[in-house]
């Protein structure tokens, strides 16, 4: 028979052993992207192949939008300890190197089908008409609600959490990695805490003077690479994140002395 004293034992090493936290990794696709467009501030890109960043040869900046549904795929309660951002680059003005910063939006905005019916992303870089609810340069959501300034200027925060230098690229899919930073991983772990603040990133060049310095990345619709084959589903946008989860210490006290009353009832 096995005593008190042995119970106890049993379940503390248990306890211990099975408190610690665990971590798991988990890439996802993007909930919504779009794009701005400075010299047609009513046209829109939700639907589109392309998200686009920089600015064209006539000196108009375009940004980009991109937002993932983080509570969706992360436990609730977990803690983030790495977040990575992937996008592919389709098309590229210019061989000259540009550094893209991700920065959190404050306000949310609306995707749209504007430019649905257009597969590649080549003649897509001024845009569509945008329809009700698709984000513009004004507007967050087109015909109803504004951002707090143009181009969505104090809708975001003016620090980047990551930045990538972005090169120039051919009709192949060329991945570009956004790097964690604590900054990064502050924006994930506050969309899986407050989902309905997870309002996602605003993609802008650090310095728009320089004109023809347009990129276009896939877009999370893409299905056609820039020279019009087949466009792997990976080359679409991804968020890597890697968290961690230590389990309630009452959830684990009670599921642990359960077995250990089964255990002693067997030992009997």
């Amino acid at each position: 028979m096995s005593s008190p004293r042995t119970l106890l034992a049993l379940v503390l090493a248990l306890t211990l052993g099975a408190s610690s936290a665990w971590s798991a990794s988990i890439t996802i696709g993007a909930s919504k992207d779009n794009s701005i467009f400075q010299d047609l501030a009513a046209n829109s890109a939700g639907g589109a192949a392309g998200i686009f960043v920089g600015t064209t040869v006539t000196g108009s900046p375009r940004r980009g939008l991109i937002a993932f549904d983080v509570a969706g795929s992360v436990p609730a309660g977990a803690t983030i300890t790495s977040a990575q951002l992937t996008l592919n680059l389709a098309l590229s003005r210019g061989a000259s190197k540009q550094t893209v910063g991700l920065h959190r939006l404050l306000a949310d905005w609306g995707e749209g089908t504007a430019g649905n019916s257009n597969l590649t992303v080549q003649n897509s870089g001024g845009g569509f008409a945008a329809g009700a609810g698709d984000a513009t340069w004004n507007q967050r959501y087109f015909g109803s609600t504004a951002w707090s300034n143009p181009g969505a200027i104090g809708d975001f925060d003016p620090s980047a959490s990551s930045s990538a230098a972005i090169e120039s690229a051919g009709v192949n899919p060329t991945p570009y990695d956004w790097l964690s930073t604590p900054e990064l991983v502050g924006d994930v772990q506050s969309w899986l805490d407050n989902p309905v603040a997870s309002f996602g990133w605003i993609l802008i060049n650090a310095n728009e003077t320089p004109s023809g310095s347009a990129r276009a990345f896939f877009s999370r619709l893409a299905t056609v690479n820039a020279g019009g084959d087949p466009l792997d589903p990976s080359a679409r946008p991804a968020l890597t994140i890697t968290y961690s989860i230590v389990p309630e210490p009452s959830t684990v006290v009670l599921s642990l002395l359960s077995g250990a009353v089964v255990f002693v009832v067997r030992r009997r």
